[in-house]
């Protein structure tokens, strides 16, 4: 079961998602774990803020702009994906 949800998540990444971009999935995960840590910012404007990160970086990046914004929100998903199974992991391993 593991190799089929890895592959399909492979696939999608492959077919949705332009290689390019994905540097910023881990970009993002600093960003949100250094929001985190400050004081000031609620947990709530963390996935926006980390989404305005990608859809800029995604125009900067992608051949067009339209590409780059829907490039940016989908590597913003896969960036809270990723960050959401990392948690839920852990909280099931330390319990």
């Amino acid at each position: 079961m593991d190799a089929i949800m890895q592959d399909e998540l492979y696939l999608f990444v492959k077919q949705y998602v332009e290689p390019e971009l994905l540097i910023l999935i881990p970009v993002l995960l600093f960003f949100g774990w250094m929001m985190k840590r400050t004081p000031n910012i609620p947990n709530w404007v963390i996935p926006y803020v980390n989404t305005a990160i990608a859809i800029a970086g995604g125009v900067v990046l992608a051949a067009t702009i339209v590409d780059g914004i829907i490039q940016g929100i989908l590597v913003s998903a896969m960036t809270t994906l990723s960050h959401n199974l990392y948690s839920q992991w852990r909280k099931k391993n330390i319990e």
